[in-house]
């Protein structure tokens, strides 16, 4: 869904800067990079948290201890 949602916003910059909307000049790879940024960023605190939760269904910590990790995230 966020890999949609980052190539929507990829073809939105590309066409407001054909139509001289938004001027991207040279920069439009740091576009890029910032979603690049934020799609890993995102997977890895979401992966974090399916651990935590993998971690309760086995028994391997408590509920408490599950809650205190996730609000550390």
């Amino acid at each position: 869904m966020a890999v949609l949602i980052a190539v929507i916003f990829l073809g939105l910059f590309f066409w407001l800067g054909n139509l001289h909307v938004l001027i991207l000049g040279r920069d439009w790879p740091l576009i890029l990079i910032f979603l690049g940024l934020l799609q890993f960023f995102d997977f890895s605190h979401r992966s974090a948290k399916q651990k935590i939760l993998n971690d309760l269904e086995k028994a391997r910590i408590t509920p408490v201890e599950a809650e205190e990790k996730l609000k550390q995230l």
